[in-house]
């Protein structure tokens, strides 16, 4: 690409687009382990209302197949397997279990994600893949739900990442 072009934001800067992907991974790997609880204490617990309005549009089911970019430690996920799991409980015919897919480019966020100790119960229903958002490793029409949390500001072509949720995204 040309240089000039190339140029996104990272804060108050402007730098280029292999620049951002490469500090983007530098903090995410030195904070992976406290990730959860920064993530509190920034948004003073806000995060998780933010979140829980996201499960209660998404409205997971059974069966579903979730998959969350830029998933970090799974918080989105786990929230999704658990919701679609009340939803089975209530029926009184027996139904598949949802499915969840983390992806996220940074594999320090993805391990403190898999020692998470409320996250083992749910390792059959779950899957974690290193992957960039703007060149999804998944078969076009793949996923029934596709999210992103606040990690779309860390990405370098925002539309392009978009045009990759659209094609993993089932019609």
């Amino acid at each position: 690409m040309d240089e000039i072009k190339d140029q996104v934001s990272f804060g108050f800067e402007t730098v280029s687009a292999r620049e951002k992907v490469q500090r983007v991974k530098g903090v995410f790997g030195s904070v992976a382990p406290q990730y959860d609880i920064m993530n509190d204490l920034m948004s003073a617990g806000i995060h998780r209302l933010w979140k829980a309005d996201m499960m209660a549009r998404i409205n997971p089911q059974p069966g579903e197949q979730l998959l969350d970019i830029a998933g970090g430690t799974g918080d989105v996920a786990l929230s999704f397997l658990r919701r679609a799991a009340s939803v089975a409980k209530r029926r009184t015919t027996a139904c598949p279990a949802a499915k969840a897919v983390i992806c996220d480019i940074n594999p320090a966020m993805l391990m403190a994600g898999r020692a998470r100790r409320d996250m083992q119960d749910w390792q059959a229903d779950l899957s974690w893949v290193c992957g960039d958002a703007e060149s999804l490793p998944f078969a076009d029409n793949s996923a029934d739900i596709v999210t992103i949390a606040f990690g779309i500001r860390n990405v370098a072509y925002r539309l392009k990442a978009l045009s990759e949720f659209k094609r993993v995204l089932k019609p």
